[in-house]
């Protein structure tokens, strides 16, 4: 989408969303992108610093678009969003591209969603540009724009997602646990425009870097497919064969991993670490096949979308960060990640 394209768009989108803004905001007119005091905060401490979540002063309408609904991280995130706003009388249309890989496709569903003048506009962007154009017309028109994980859309309220670098460092910190004594590793990348990627990647490298015995013989591209994913470690193996640890970007991945080292006849010689916390991986990682994964929590993400929405549309100064949670979880401690009660 050109330059020229793109303002005339966002022009044209926001002239016909202005009359719709003032009502979102019910009796309190504010500003839906407002100016807070510090820059992020830890999403533990928001009750405290902002007191209980403002109960909504009529019916209201959330839309979400997500990269694709074929990841179980992104419909988890989808579930939180509507148990949320079930709470609350909320009614949350969900959209997804067919697979993370849809750019223009999602970016016309976002489009769709804008038009039809949600009080608040929650997105999970496929790249930290492609959905630049709506966040940009929502602006314009004070509907506030929640980013939920992945990549930061510069003007949106606020972004919802947990600290990336300190995933991949963590990753790195459990191989050099589990091989005190060294070893050769590798890492799946997951696909390249993607900011996460981008900063698991670095993570895992500069964390990686202070265990002079772990060696990186290679940094594969996965592209987030588990089928790639399993593809590229089969070829490692073959190059690798006294592997001793594999981490991938996200648990899809990690699972296409267990495959290739499990038919490799290597299980029990590879550890294998992902991320997310899926559920599929969790019950993975109790059965002692991944050695780990580095979780976010989607469905409390999710939750969260909600929930700052109505502090937004609350008048409520909400930071520019709201770092969500983290935690490595290990065949001793999946029991204490239980799935989320999906309604």
């Amino acid at each position: 989408m050109t330059t020229r394209i793109r303002d005339m768009w966002v022009a044209i989108t926001a002239l016909a969303l202005l009359g719709s803004a003032s009502a979102a905001f019910a009796d309190d007119a504010c500003s839906a992108y407002p100016k807070a005091k510090t820059d992020k905060i830890d999403s533990s401490v928001i009750d405290k610093e902002f007191g209980a979540v403002p109960a909504p002063k009529k019916k209201l309408h959330i839309a979400y678009v997500t990269k694709t609904l074929i990841n179980e991280f992104w419909q988890d995130v989808a579930a939180g969003i509507k148990d949320e706003a079930s709470k609350y009388g909320i009614a949350a249309d969900v959209q997804a591209a067919k697979d993370e890989n849809s750019m223009i496709e999602q970016l016309n569903l976002a489009q769709t969603m804008l038009s039809q003048k949600p009080d608040a506009l929650l997105l999970s962007p496929q790249s930290d540009s492609n959905l630049a154009p709506v966040v940009e017309a929502a602006r314009a028109a004070n509907i506030p724009t929640i980013i939920i994980d992945d990549a930061r859309t510069d003007g949106a309220s606020t972004y919802i997602g947990t600290d990336q670098v300190a995933i991949g460092a963590k990753a790195a910190a459990f191989l050099h646990q589990i091989y005190p004594s060294g070893g050769k590793v590798a890492q799946i990348e997951g696909a390249a425009g993607s900011p996460n990627a981008r900063l698991r990647i670095k993570g895992f490298k500069e964390e990686l870097g202070k265990y002079s015995n772990l060696q990186l013989v290679a940094s594969q591209p996965g592209n987030w497919d588990r089928l790639t994913a399993l593809n590229a470690t089969a070829n490692i193996l073959r190059a690798t064969p006294d592997l001793a640890g594999v981490y991938a970007n996200n648990d899809g991945m990690a699972l296409g991993v267990v495959e290739a080292v499990s038919s490799a006849s290597s299980l029990d010689k590879v550890a294998v670490v992902g991320t997310d916390g899926i559920r599929q991986a969790k019950k993975s990682v109790g059965a002692g096949e991944m050695r780990a994964t580095v979780a976010e929590f989607p469905f409390e993400e999710g939750k969260l979308g909600v929930q700052m929405s109505l502090r937004l549309l609350g008048c409520q100064a909400i930071p520019q960060w709201i770092i969500s949670p983290q935690a490595v979880i290990t065949k001793e401690s999946v029991k204490d990640f239980p799935d989320p009660k999906v309604n």
